[in-house]
């Protein structure tokens, strides 16, 4: 197998103007686009984006066009950047549907959930992504639907990626004030990597057969480097 690099982020929360200072939405902007800075830079096969790109699900002209013109900027690169929602930006009724579909239709994002199988895959990697369900009655309930209708199907001659959004029911993982949405036995079995998001804090751990990734927030914890070297290390520990 040829080896495999992607950057893995989380709770961008574009549009974000926290404690109400337009200068917060600007932070959020900013960050997002030094990561994009960076992505380029490291040239990856792809991105993975675990939820919450945007912090309402209706965000502002002035925030989406920020969003599209760095979403462009990795398409242009040949970088091709594959997403599930989060619970900021999940559809807010089956009618609107999530902002995510037209950013899809439009090529600049792959949102998995969407799409037939909710994968994606190249020669190297099978990457897999599921819905936010927002709470853990819901997701309890509809997550197993989903596999369902789309089945999971790593390939064991691959590398096989799981991408979610939602605080597992971990010790050390998620924090006491985050209700835990899902216990571990929901998510499937034969990945090599999950890729999760909504725990705002980074961390990394041996999970099932491969490891578990939280890439943590971008403004609050913007450590690419040091958490892609500790994946790297970690992901080959496993694959030797």
């Amino acid at each position: 197998m040829r080896p495999v690099s992607f950057v893995h982020l989380a709770d961008i929360h574009l549009g974000y103007a926290q404690y109400n200072l337009e200068v917060r939405r600007e932070d959020f902007n900013r960050v997002f686009r030094e990561v994009v800075d960076k992505t380029l830079e490291l040239q990856p096969d792809f991105m993975i984006i675990a939820g919450d790109i945007f912090h309402h699900a209706r965000p502002s002209n002035v925030t989406l066009e920020a969003a599209i013109e760095n979403l462009r900027r990795l398409r242009e690169a040949d970088i091709p950047v594959l997403c599930v929602d989060g619970s900021h930006d999940a559809a807010p009724n089956t009618i609107t549907g999530t902002i995510l579909n037209p950013l899809d239709a439009a090529d600049l994002l792959y949102y998995l959930p969407r799409h037939k199988g909710a994968y994606w895959r190249n020669e190297e990697c099978y990457v897999y992504g599921v819905p936010n369900y927002r709470t853990r009655r819901k997701t309890e309930e509809q997550l197993p639907l989903f596999y369902e209708q789309n089945k999971p199907a790593p390939d064991s001659s691959l590398f096989n990626i799981f991408v979610f959004h939602m605080a597992l029911e971990l010790p050390n993982i998620t924090p006491p004030h985050i209700e835990a949405e899902a216990p571990p036995e929901l998510l499937p079995e034969n990945f090599n990597y999950y890729a999760g998001g909504h725990v705002h804090k980074s961390s990394i751990m041996k999970f099932k057969n491969g490891i578990l990734a939280y890439s943590g927030a971008t403004v609050w914890a913007f450590h690419p480097l040091p958490l892609f070297k500790r994946t790297k290390h970690i992901i080959s520990k496993i694959l030797k």
